[in-house]
This record gives structure tokens, sequence and C-alpha cells, in this order.
């Protein structure tokens, strides 16, 4: 791959040629990590998507299971909360 210059825009922008894009999978919205070398280098990393690192997810996304298996996770809370409420409530009653 060849070396590209580039040239940052008044609002700090910098276009990535889509030569490079394509070989990082880099497209709108992928989150890119920059780390200072020194004062004349940075290294741009592309992070990862939580798919990536969990394998194929195919159409589903990462974030979409984690969020349902924490609404799950919630409902047996709810339940457990609700039952022992139900155990305070009939000792309670006993006395």
């Amino acid at each position: 791959m060849q070396e590209h210059r580039v040239r940052v825009s008044s609002k700090g922008q910098v276009v990535i040629p889509q030569e490079i894009r394509n070989e990082y999978r880099i497209s709108s919205g992928t989150e890119l990590t920059l780390k200072p070398l020194d004062k004349n280098r940075i290294i741009i990393e592309r992070v990862p998507k939580l798919s990536e690192y969990f394998g194929s997810l195919g159409s589903v996304r990462a974030t979409d299971l984690l969020e349902e298996a924490r609404r799950s996770e919630l409902k047996i809370e709810r339940e457990r909360d609700e039952e022992l409420l139900r155990i305070v409530r009939k000792k309670q009653k006993k006395h």
C-alpha cells in the first residue's frame, strides 16, 4: 500500500483515502483511536466492533444481545424482589 498525504481541514477533520478505508474496513461511523507516538507521528487504530470479539453474530448486533440479556436479568431480579416482599408480608401478618 502506498503512502498518502492528507490535509487537516479548518474543523480539524482529515479525509482517509478510499484505498485505506477499504483495506482496514473503515466506514462512516467507525470508531478510531488516535495514539500519539511522538511530536510528528500518530497511530490511528480502528476500534473493533463488539461482535468481532464474540465472533460472527449475523445481522444481530452484539449490543442488542447484551441489552436483551440485561432485560432478562432485570426481570429475574424483579421476580425475586416480589417473592421476597411476599415472604416478608406473610411473616408480618403472622406476628
